[in-house]
Formats: structure tokens, C-alpha cells, sequence
């Protein structure tokens, strides 16, 4: 009986720990369901904010310093029109001329690299950061779709286990309760010995 108890006490051990394992495999099931969740949110608003809000600003920024820089340009070539004209008339000087002339190379170099700033932001830098963005979204979602599929076989293997904990100890509990019926029910018969040595008869 003290064996079979020790038994039963150890299962219901074993039945308590598969308990609080399956209750830590709920909990850590969650958490990392959430954070993954939380990661595949941000990936989708990344990937918003870059589509609708990032690009179109750094796009509108780049073609109006296009459009600036071709104003700059239009102007300093009219300057140097009528700098041209001074200059013949003897009203300016050569060194002015090479002024006027040297802002209007340098609003051209200007206006070229802006519209090579736009091509590459267009062309380039825009698929380039949609792909990563597209991408990064992706991976989230899969890590999503992993994380759910991790989280659920952990719970079920932890149900399992706790289920076959429950059994096991009902199992040496009800093998308990026979012991002690068998004990209770047992009869412990001593033989009667009639001894008449010696015994006189009056």
C-alpha cells in the first residue's frame, strides 16, 4: 500500500507539472503569436506609408527642385543673353561675361543632376525600397503563418501530455482504492492448536 501510495503521489506530480506546462504553452502560444502578428502589422504600414506618404513626398521634393533649378537655369541663359549684348556694346566687362556665363554652366550642371536625382528615385530607388518593403511583408506573414503552426502543435503536444498525465494517475489511483479494498477485506486466520498434554482427569 505505502509503494502504491508513493505512486499515486508521484503521478499526481506528473499531472500537475503537464498541467502548468500546458498552461505555459498557452501563454508563450500567444506571446509569440502577437509579436508575430505585431511584426506582420508593421511590414503592411511600412509598406503604406512608403507607397502613399515617403514616396510621393521625396518625388514631389525632387520634381520641384527640377522645376526650380530649370527656372534658375532659363534665367541665368537670359542673363547671359543680354550679358552678351552689353558685352558687345562695350557696357560690361569679359571678366562679368564669364560670370554670368559661369552661374549659367553651374544651374545647368544643376538642372542635370536634379532630373538624375529624379530618374534614380523613379527608376530605381522607388522599385528597389517597394520590393524590400513588398518583401519584408511577405517574410512577416510567413513568420506569421510559422509561428501559428508552432504555437498550435506545442499546445497540442502539451494537451497530450497532460492528458495522458490524468490518466496515469487516475490509473494508480483506482489501483489505490482496489489495494485498500483487497486490505480491508483481507482475514488473517491462525490455527487453533488444542494441546491436552498433561491434563488430568479427576
Amino acid at each position: 500500500r505505502v509503494e502504491q501510495q508513493i505512486k499515486v503521489q508521484n503521478a499526481e506530480a506528473a499531472w500537475i507539472n503537464a498541467r502548468e506546462n500546458l498552461a505555459i504553452a498557452e501563454s508563450q502560444a500567444k506571446s509569440d503569436i502577437d509579436k508575430a502578428q505585431l511584426t506582420f502589422d508593421f511590414a503592411v504600414q511600412d509598406l503604406k506609408k512608403y507607397k502613399e506618404g515617403e514616396y510621393p513626398k521625396l518625388e514631389k521634393e525632387a520634381v520641384s527642385n527640377v522645376s526650380k533649378t530649370k527656372e534658375s537655369l532659363e534665367l541665368a541663359n537670359e542673363k547671359v543673353k543680354w550679358s552678351k549684348i552689353l558685352f558687345d556694346e562695350k557696357y560690361l566687362s569679359q571678366s562679368e561675361l564669364q560670370t554670368d556665363e559661369l552661374s549659367a554652366f553651374r544651374n545647368q550642371i544643376d538642372l542635370e543632376t536634379a532630373t538624375a536625382d529624379l530618374e534614380l528615385l523613379k527608376n530605381f530607388t522607388y522599385k528597389r525600397q517597394i520590393a524590400q518593403l513588398e518583401s519584408d511583408v511577405t517574410q512577416a506573414e510567413m513568420a506569421l503563418e510559422r509561428t501559428k503552426r508552432q504555437a498550435n502543435a506545442n499546445i497540442v503536444q502539451a494537451s497530450a501530455e497532460l492528458q495522458a498525465k490524468l490518466s496515469e494517475f487516475d490509473q494508480q489511483k483506482n489501483k489505490l482504492t482496489k489495494l485498500e479494498d483487497q486490505i480491508s477485506k483481507a482475514k488473517i486466520k491462525a490455527p487453533i492448536v488444542h494441546a491436552l498434554r498433561g491434563k488430568e482427569h479427576v
